[in-house]
């Protein structure tokens, strides 16, 4: 019923030009294809989980209706909506459109509970912000492709997401960079190459600026971020007490290589997570009960050790270098945001 109504709305001609469309759908089944690609790989830094999807035969059946209607009926909507009224203002026009899109599907639990920062700031990192790139992007493709570019974009994202049995377990702040700077980078990509060849830019100024610099760039930013956040083997933490001095100031930046907790030495600088806190501190006594390892920890410059024991699944790495005072930038800016660390979470060294 659904689909049969779809079809009787008036037909709106897509704006772009016909002889490229079916240019477009390979280009938006790309920009799919290179999202999934780019999760997968963040998947293998930071594990994967079970799909919280149902794989009964009922269950898969049920879900590929639901999937299936919803969205031929967010595309179809999309692509009458923004050939409609894109006649003057399209890029306006786009984003208005996708963040209508991006507001229509938002689930109102996903809404309470923001009044704390760092839950307002999950919010909009790992869903408002990657949902409206997303929804820009399809409408994009909408306007100059028509509604099956838009689908196909969309519909393999949403089988990835919907119908795979494992799924990356990411972290908030790599869902916040994936989900925002994929869709950003496919849309400038489709739309240059798409300009391209509909001929509304010279391919000359196109190769003037050098793709593959810009390619570059981009991947560096991304490892630079996955970098600070700590997908790497090394990530920074920034020190906001003095309670590893005289090795380890405050406004330092110390450079965590992450290990397993079990293989802590006896002297090891390490950092470990107790609660919702990082603490860098070093281990001054290594216990064993039932045959699993616990670790007594020290401050440097602390009198005492710490008063609980530390289990290796707490431990986050080893500390192995030192940058003096680059962190004062981050301290100042904690003050503003409530003290998020480069890691995501509240950050404070005892």
């Amino acid at each position: 019923m659904l689909v049969s109504w779809l079809w009787r709305l008036p037909r709106v001609r897509p704006s772009g030009q016909q002889r490229l469309r079916n240019y477009l759908n390979w280009l938006a089944g790309i920009a799919a294809g290179f999202h999934v690609l780019f999760l997968l790989i963040a998947g293998i830094f930071e594990g994967f989980g079970k799909s919280p999807y149902s794989f009964s035969f009922f269950g898969i059946v049920t879900n590929l209706i639901y999937v299936s209607a919803s969205l031929l009926g967010n595309e179809f909507a999309r692509s009458f909506l923004v050939n409609h009224l894109a006649k003057k203002h399209a890029t306006i026009t786009i984003v208005c459109v996708g963040l209508l899109f991006t507001l229509l599907n938002l689930q109102l639990a996903q809404c309470t509970d923001l009044n704390k920062i760092i839950e307002f700031t999950r919010f909009f990192g790992t869903v408002f912000f990657p949902s409206l790139l997303e929804n820009v992007l399809a409408t994009y493709l909408a306007y100059a492709g028509g509604f099956l570019p838009a689908l196909i974009y969309r519909g393999l994202l949403q089988a990835f997401q919907w119908f795979c049995p494992i799924l990356p377990d990411l972290d908030w702040p790599s869902k916040t960079l994936l989900g925002s700077f994929i869709p950003l980078f496919s849309l400038f990509f489709i739309s240059k190459i798409y300009m391209m060849e509909s001929r509304q830019i010279r391919r000359s100024s196109l190769e003037k600026e050098n793709p593959l610099g810009w390619i570059g760039t981009s991947v560096v930013s991304v490892l630079m971020v996955w970098f600070s956040v700590g997908l790497m083997p090394i990530f920074p933490s920034v020190i906001l007490s003095g309670s590893m001095e005289p090795w380890i100031k405050k406004g330092d930046i110390v450079m965590v290589e992450k290990m397993n907790g079990a293989e802590a030495k006896l002297g090891d600088p390490i950092q470990y997570r107790y609660e919702n806190i990082f603490i860098n501190h070093r281990v001054i006594e290594i216990q064993e009960k039932d045959g699993k390892k616990l670790y007594r920890t020290k401050g440097d410059a602390n009198k005492s050790a710490d008063p609980d024991l530390v289990s290796p699944e707490q431990i986050k790495g080893k500390i192995v270098m030192v940058i003096p005072k680059l962190g004062w930038t981050t301290i100042v800016m904690k003050t503003f945001t409530g003290g998020i660390s480069p890691q995501g979470e509240k950050f404070f060294d005892n």
